[in-house]
This record gives structure tokens, C-alpha cells and sequence, in this order.
């Protein structure tokens, strides 16, 4: 079953009179399930591609379908609703709230959609990733492996449908890194997730089932 489908997206920015397309006429697709890394050195777009799939930001022009709906084309009210409810971001620098515990940062996202945080998957989440006793403490008493744990839970606690991973070890020493790519992998068989993780280094990127190799804005080439 396909969830993501990207149809000739095209970013296209301004320098002074000049134009250039940091994603240049991609297309691909992933499928429920699906582990997949897009790989590219700094510049090559990857960071804006994900941005647009997120719905961060809008394309030029092209398609962008998440679970058969077509983001790109939503009002900004629904487009907010949706990303809250179906789409899951894990950012390099974690982006915890530093006044808020760990459970609290996680049960976050529920509490903003009007919901009631489910304490037992929190705490089955939290007990998965090794961090159940860090409910209690805030970021700046947590490592940064520990931060991006708690993020990730955060980002897997509404099930979403895809999770978008930004550079998610590119703040990491290689030890750490190696630790969350494993629980990246934990959640794709565990929990079934989709995930689609941005990354720079190679040997991260062998983790996935698949990978997407970027140049200049281009899709040159999967793996």
C-alpha cells in the first residue's frame, strides 16, 4: 500500500535576477512499512524536499500525496490538523520544550490536538527507547541521545502516518548515532512505522530498505 507519493516536485528560489531549483523534478513513492533514506551532501536539496513533504513548506509546483491526500493543496487550517495527526517529524537539534519533563514534551502533540494523553502507551513508548526513567527530567538534565529519544517518541506517540527524520544523528557522536538508528529501526519493525530519514552519512543510510540518492536537486538514483 503506497503512503507517500511525490509527483515532479519542484522548488524554485530567487538569487538577485537568477533562479535555481533546489528540488528539481523529483518523483517517488513509499510504501506502508517502508524504511527509506534519502541521501545527499549538504546543498543538494534533501532538507527542502523533506520540508515540503512535512508541509513546512510549499513546492512551485508538482504533487504531494500522504495516505491518498494531496498536501500541497490543503488550507492552512486542515493542512496544521493534519500534519499534527498524520505526520511525525524528528529534527536534528531535537526541538524539546525546555520548561516541559520528558513525558510531558512527549504527550505534548495529544494535549495540542484536544486529546487526552494514553499513559500506558507513553510509558510503553518511553520503556521501548530506554528512557522511562527520565519522565521526570527536563532536557538540559538529559544527554543528547536521551533528547533525541524523548523526540522521537514524541514524534511516534499520535502513530502517525509517516515519520519524517531530519539528519536525526547529525548532532551525535557515532556511538549515540548508531544507539537511535537502532531504535529508527526498532520502531519500522516493531510498530510497523514508515519512516523516511534525510542523512548525509552513507553508513546511517544502509540501515534503510531503500535508499535515494539526491544531487543538485535531482533524484539520480535509488538503492
Amino acid at each position: 500500500m503506497e503512503i507517500l507519493r511525490v509527483e515532479n516536485l519542484v522548488k524554485t528560489y530567487k538569487e538577485g535576477n537568477d533562479e535555481f531549483n533546489a528540488v528539481d523534478n523529483i518523483s517517488f513513492s513509499v510504501e506502508k512499512g517502508e524504511f527509506v533514506a534519502v541521501v545527499g551532501a549538504s546543498g543538494s536539496g534533501k532538507s527542502t524536499l523533506m520540508h515540503m513533504i512535512g508541509g513546512v513548506d510549499k513546492p512551485t509546483s508538482g504533487k504531494i500525496f500522504i495516505d491518498g491526500k494531496e498536501i500541497n493543496t490543503m488550507a492552512a487550517d486542515k493542512l496544521a490538523i493534519f500534519r499534527r495527526r498524520q505526520i511525525g517529524i524528528v529534527y536534528q537539534f531535537y526541538n524539546l520544550i525546555p520548561i516541559l519533563t520528558s513525558e510531558e514534551n512527549i504527550s505534548l502533540p495529544i494535549e495540542l490536538d484536544g486529546r487526552k494523553p494514553d499513559k500506558e502507551r507513553i510509558e510503553e513508548i518511553m520503556e521501548k527507547l530506554g528512557i522511562l526513567d527520565k519522565r521526570n527530567s527536563l532536557p538540559n538534565e538529559l544527554s543528547g541521545g536521551q533528547q533525541q529519544r524523548v523526540a522521537i517518541a514524541r514524534a511516534v506517540i499520535n502513530n502517525p502516518t509517516i515519520l519524517l527524520a531530519d539528519e536525526p544523528t547529525g548532532n551525535l557522536d557515532t556511538g549515540t548515532a548508531n544507539e537511535i538508528v537502532k531504535i529508527f529501526k526498532m520502531t519500522n519493525e516493531n510498530y510497523k512505522q514508515t519512516i523516511l530519514m534525510i542523512t548525509h552519512n552513507p553508513e546511517i543510510a544502509k540501515n534503510a530498505d531503500r535508499i535515494l540518492h539526491i544531487k543538485d536537486g535531482k533524484l539520480i538514483g535509488e538503492v
